[in-house]
């Protein structure tokens, strides 16, 4: 798995959005190993589709260490196209929006 660390286009989104990145500990996009995955704990997995889903929900949460998270057992996982969310152009508010409100749903308000 490759995640996003602080310093990076996703962690600076995902704060916009309100969230929190469950990675912590290092800057840039490195590989995660299984037991970084499961110490993290994340709620929610945030996957960048730029020409359509490069691994299913089902291979995803077949993954142990992904299966052992919060994230896994909900099944939660929000899949966003990585050019319109982390381009940081004209659609960034719109984007932020689109994320806040795949992660909160209608506790997002205009």
């Amino acid at each position: 798995i490759l995640a996003a660390g602080s310093e990076t286009a996703a962690d600076g989104i995902v704060n916009l959005a309100g969230g929190v990145n469950a990675v912590e500990g290092f800057s840039g996009y490195k590989q995660m190993s299984d037991e970084a995955i499961v110490t993290a704990r994340p709620e929610v997995i945030l996957m960048m589709d730029n020409a359509g889903p490069a691994v299913s929900d089902d291979e995803l949460f077949s993954n142990p260490s992904i299966a052992s998270t919060p994230a896994g057992a909900a099944r939660k996982v929000i899949r966003m196209d990585g050019g319109y969310l982390l381009g940081f152009g004209p659609r960034t508010a719109e984007a932020i929006r689109d994320l806040a409100v795949s992660l909160y749903g209608g506790q997002v308000t205009d």
